[in-house]
């Protein structure tokens, strides 16, 4: 959770676009949310690791950050 949303009580969904290709990330296309969380979804991602035949896939994800 990032600090400033932490700090301005900021929750919300963020929906990403992720292209994969080999089982690797290619690319990260925010589709929307506070742009708050908007690198710390796009550090996330870019970790992903997948078992693929090689092809590119695209996938969308849903990242909903909440306080408790």
């Amino acid at each position: 959770m990032p600090r400033r949303a932490l700090q301005d009580g900021t929750q919300g969904v963020v929906k990403a676009q992720i292209v994969l290709k080999g089982g690797v990330v290619q690319d990260v296309t925010i589709l929307g949310g506070p742009r708050v969380f908007h690198a710390a979804v796009k550090a996330a991602i870019m970790q992903y690791k997948c078992v693929a035949d090689g092809a590119e896939v695209t996938v969308t994800q849903e990242f909903n950050f909440k306080l408790d």
